[in-house]
């Protein structure tokens, strides 16, 4: 058990006692003698030490320390480290001159992110050229969804190339921003509580975690083939978090270098299925506290939904959602209208939040 800090007037007591004890006819409980005086000075001095005391204690145990430098180092003892912030990166699609090649080195711009090309390309025949390309910054905002544009940045420089091109169908994918200490701690807590068995499902869903901005993951045993594994998961700054294309291959890269004992393993990106939410007779109606229910009921379908697995239906439980909304600080009255009963699921399926209307 952690150590304790005693308040001021615990400590002022066993003070009292002490005296009492070591200096026999004494008593440092009465006004205007100096051992009265003395007593509570030394419970004074004390105090703080207790609390430091208390401080330490925590700090020896992974699930309390508070120290941002302990943590990392009850982590460190099993090789879990903070994820750092990556760049994204994929394959833009455009058009240039035909048969010529491009150096690696061209900039790309979207969205106040700039790009790379990190290999030389080759325009086929009809001119179509895809390029490699990787952010120049890191972090879940340099990752892209499939078909957005991308602007040449020095036209001048490469002017047989169109000024603009579209991301790749796999997106530009991979970049995370850097881990915050309490990923470190629930990663840490997960290895402590589930040590690695060579194989098993709590060893794919470790290491898809360990794939910087990969927030969740749950493996599951596949019904078409002996010993197959299959991963969902999902990745911070996607549409709700569901990977594309180009996570799904970080993830797969990952698990491909970790070489588990398993005859394949599959990562993949779950199906977003939209929820809709009809509430009625709302006591309190106001924007502020439409936003709010918005946001629990997002929060709390990250903390407790999951996909649906092939020997492990889910269903969203209706109950969950009246809670939720009568959670939300300022919310006196409900009724909640749809959905009518709990919400099943199909394999591969994972619920998100759908259109939350007020009747």
């Amino acid at each position: 058990m952690p150590y304790r800090a005693r308040d001021i007037d615990s400590i002022s007591r066993s003070v009292r006692k002490a005296v009492r004890q070591y200096l026999p006819g004494t008593d440092a409980g009465i006004r205007g003698n100096v051992l009265y005086v003395l007593q509570k000075a030394m419970a004074l001095l004390f105090e703080p030490l207790e609390q430091r005391l208390e401080w330490l204690s925590k700090q020896q145990h992974l699930n309390s320390a508070s120290d941002e430098r302990t943590i990392e180092a009850h982590a460190a003892e099993y090789r879990i480290t903070r994820k750092p912030a990556t760049a994204a990166t994929g394959a833009i699609e455009g058009t240039g001159q035909a048969g010529r090649t491009y150096p690696a080195g061209i900039r790309f711009l979207s969205a106040n992110q700039s790009y790379v090309t990190t290999a030389p390309a080759t325009a086929d025949e009809a001119g179509a050229i895809v390029f490699s390309v990787t952010s120049e910054a890191t972090g879940a905002a340099t990752n892209r969804e499939a078909e957005a544009e991308m602007l040449l940045a020095d036209a001048a420089l490469t002017p047989t190339l169109a000024e603009e091109f579209q991301v790749g169908a796999g997106g530009l994918g991979g970049g995370a921003d850097r881990e915050d200490i309490e990923s470190l701690r629930a990663r840490a807590l997960d290895r402590k509580r589930r040590p690695p068995q060579g194989g098993s499902l709590s060893d794919y869903e470790q290491i898809a975690l360990s794939v910087p901005g990969v927030v969740k993951a749950w493996a599951f045993r596949m019904t078409d083939g002996i010993g197959a594994i299959g991963l969902f998961f999902l990745f911070e700054g996607r549409t709700n978090r569901i990977p594309e294309a180009a996570d799904v291959a970080a993830v797969d890269a990952a698990l491909e270098a970790a070489r588990l004992i398993r005859v394949d393993a599959t990562p993949m990106a779950p199906v977003a299925v939209p929820v809709p939410v009809t509430i009625s007779g709302l006591a309190r109606d106001t924007a502020e506290i439409r936003a709010a229910i918005a946001a629990a009921l997002t929060a709390m379908l990250f903390e407790r939904a999951r996909p649906s697995m092939p020997d492990d239906p889910f269903a969203l439980s209706r109950s969950w959602i009246g809670e939720t909304i009568s959670g939300v600080t300022g919310e006196d009255r409900h009724i909640l209208v749809v959905p009518a009963a709990d919400v099943s699921f199909a394999t591969g399926e994972y619920p998100v939040l759908g259109t939350v209307t007020y009747a």
